[in-house]
This record gives structure tokens, C-alpha cells and sequence, in this order.
């Protein structure tokens, strides 16, 4: 289990480096990100994009383009198109999006001739911590699905689940977030949470625990669960917070990041591959964080 963000670096210390493709990779903080794992051999990168533009940043950078497999590519459907073909071949174990929308490249991630979408749904899963708090929390989904359905959100809480035991979480503690803690017909995501509790208690979600409704402080602090009087399992000592909506998992995201100043990482699952797919206003930190998550993501995979 991770105490910090900062432990998946040891988690990675001793994988081989992996072959991650950059979509449209003339992007400043982007090329940073990937010159610094490569630099600590978490990947060998190639780097789709307008090749003047990559580089004339790498020359600034006093980066050595020769160190780089570069592919000139002024298209990022063109671009998007060639990373998964890449990842078909076995040239590509990692993709991360650059300079292009978020559309183009999950619209080329579930294209039914070159695609590589795996599960039946694609979902983002982030990854925080924080200096005052004794464990990261993982949270879902701040930056794809805009309204998930119940069936939806139960495809989420599996996929990442999964993702989890990979990073050794035996048995996850799964939250479902609203609130308030009690199911009242005038707030959809309460009742929605009732009916995933009882899809749980039906045999879904395997290798996990999930309740719900809760709302956040319930399912991190211990002081409001015993002033509360709240009996679960999950309640105080959840690790995977799944949100209702994008926009509450955006706000928690972003909370996170600007006022708390969280260390913080993500990931696209539901793949063949991991995907980094991380915000324009993302920290360079943050986007080496995702690199070097993915890397470890893709040897348990192996």
C-alpha cells in the first residue's frame, strides 16, 4: 500500500523501461516529464508531433533529440492513429497524450479497427497524498465519464479495483461519495449508492469493500465516523473514493492539487495499455508522477 505518491518511484526502482509513445508531444511540460524519466530509465520514448516544434524546444532544453525516436506528425488523428497501431505491434507499452484533445485520442482508443480499448468502459483513476495524511487516496472519475450510470459505476469501482491490486492492495476499501450518509429519494447519488451497496452484497465488485452513501469526512477522518456513530468497515478508512459525477470528482481533484497541495497522479484504465492522460494545467511533477505509475502498471501487467 502507498503512504505517499513518492513511493511508487522505489515500486518502479527495478522494472526494465518501458516503451511509451508521446501523441502530439510538442508540449513543454510534456517533453520535461518524459526527458526526466527517461533520464532515470522508467521509459524509452517516442514522440509523435510536429517535428520543428519538438525540436526547437529540445535545443532550448539543451536535450538530445538523437536520444529520442521521433516520428514528424502535424495530425493528432493522424498521430493518435499510429500509437495504437504501435501498441498493436508491440512498439508501444505506455501512451500519453500531448498537445491534442482528450477527444481525439480516446475517439482512436475505442475505434473498432485499430483500437485498443480492452473493458467496456474507459475510466480515469488519481492518485493522492498529502503531508499531514497517513495514506493516498485513489479517486474516480474526475476527468472522463460526465454521468455514470449505477452499471457504469460498477464497471469503475472493477477496473480500478484491479488497478489497485496490482499496487498490492489486497482488498480495497471502496467508498461511494454523496453528502450525506443516509439514502434520501430527493438525492439521486445516495440512492444510487444504495443500489450499488446491494450489487456488492450480490456477489459484484469482488475482491473489495464497498459501502455508501458517505460523504468525504466519513470516509477519511476517524473523529467525525466516532461523532457521527458510523459502523463500516469503509467508513474512516477508505482508499478509493468513487465520485457520482465529473464534477464532483473534478472539484475533489482540483481541491486537492491547488488548495491542498497534493502530490498526485493518474491514470486511464480499461486499455490494453495504460493511458496518461493528464490535465493541460497539470504540474510537470504531476505528469512525471502519471509516467512513471503507468511504467509500474505495465510490468504488473506483463
Amino acid at each position: 500500500m502507498l503512504k505517499r505518491v513518492s513511493d511508487l518511484y522505489v515500486m518502479a526502482k527495478d522494472i526494465r523501461p518501458k516503451k511509451l509513445v508521446c501523441i502530439a508531444a510538442d508540449d513543454e511540460e510534456v517533453l520535461e516529464a518524459i526527458h526526466d524519466a527517461q533520464d532515470m530509465k522508467a521509459i524509452h520514448a517516442t514522440l509523435i508531433g510536429p517535428l520543428p516544434n519538438i525540436a526547437k524546444f529540445m535545443s532550448e532544453k539543451g536535450y538530445k533529440l538523437e536520444d529520442y525516436t521521433v516520428i514528424d506528425c502535424d495530425d493528432p488523428e493522424k498521430a493518435s492513429e499510429m500509437a495504437m497501431k504501435m501498441v498493436h505491434s508491440g512498439e508501444a507499452e505506455i501512451i500519453m497524450k500531448g498537445l491534442v484533445d482528450t477527444r481525439i485520442v480516446l475517439k482512436a482508443v475505442v475505434n473498432k479497427e485499430y483500437g485498443i480499448r480492452k473493458k467496456t468502459i474507459l475510466n480515469h483513476v488519481g492518485l493522492a497524498s498529502f503531508s499531514h495524511f497517513n495514506r493516498t487516496l485513489f479517486f474516480t472519475d474526475g476527468a472522463m465519464l460526465i454521468a455514470p450510470t449505477v452499471e457504469e459505476r460498477i464497471q469503475m469501482i472493477e477496473n480500478a479495483v484491479e488497478f489497485m491490486q496490482l499496487l498490492e492492495y489486497q482488498e480495497p476499501k471502496v467508498g461511494l461519495v454523496s453528502a450525506v450518509e443516509k439514502v434520501n429519494p430527493k438525492m439521486q447519488s445516495t440512492v444510487d449508492a444504495e443500489a450499488i451497496v446491494t450489487q456488492y452484497q450480490a456477489g459484484r465488485m469482488k475482491g473489495c469493500i464497498v459501502d455508501g452513501p458517505f460523504a468525504v469526512d466519513n470516509l477519511v477522518s476517524i473523529a467525525a465516523v466516532i461523532h457521527k456513530g458510523i459502523v463500516s468497515p469503509v467508513a474512516g478508512w477508505c482508499d478509493l473514493l468513487v465520485f457520482p459525477n465529473i464534477e464532483s470528482g473534478n472539484v475533489f481533484y482540483k481541491t486537492c492539487v491547488h488548495l491542498a497541495k497534493a502530490d498526485v497522479a493518474g491514470i486511464i484504465l480499461g486499455a490494453e495499455v495504460p493511458i496518461v492522460l493528464t490535465s493541460r494545467a497539470d504540474s510537470h511533477h504531476a505528469k512525471l508522477n502519471s509516467i512513471i505509475l503507468s511504467c509500474i502498471v505495465s510490468d504488473k501487467q506483463k
